[in-house]
């Protein structure tokens, strides 16, 4: 099984991005993610995850939100990360808007190993300090590598 730091690379990950809601920035990440050969249909993509997003929405606790879609589009379970300008609503229980947004995209076949991938990066999420990194870092190459020291 992959690693989050095996998933996620430099040019999937895109700061300070804008936004008024969560469709919009769900749109701006996925429109960015042809660094991910693993999805086929970018378009298709992104209706499965808004229509995933509006069924149950996922915004966590804490600032952050994992958006995301078993899909027979994707080959392999992909990931993007996007820091927000300011945070938006993607429904968490604590009514914090997110900032940090993990968005997966899952082959139907491989729902184990996301589940595990996304129990780590829940875990890594309770870190105060670790959300704090996230928000401060300066570049897409400096994310990722707070993700492989984690």
């Amino acid at each position: 099984m992959k690693e989050i730091y095996d998933l996620l690379k430099p040019e999937c990950v895109f700061l300070d991005v804008p936004g008024e809601d969560k469709y919009e920035i769900i749109h701006h990440i996925i429109a960015r993610m042809s660094c991910q050969p693993g999805v086929a249909d970018l378009s298709v993509f992104e209706q499965e995850v808004v229509r995933r997003e509006q069924e149950i929405p996922t915004g966590l606790q804490m600032g952050a939100a994992l958006p995301h879609a078993r899909s027979r589009v994707v080959s392999e379970i992909v990931m993007a990360f996007a820091r927000l300008r300011t945070g938006v609503d993607f429904g968490a229980g604590d009514k914090e808007p997110a900032r940090l947004i993990f968005l997966f995209g899952v082959p139907n076949d491989q729902i184990n190993d996301y589940l595990k991938l996304v129990a780590k990066l829940c875990r890594l999420l309770k870190s105060g300090s670790f959300r704090r990194k996230l928000l401060s870092a300066k570049t897409s190459v400096e994310i990722v590598e707070l993700m492989k020291e984690a």
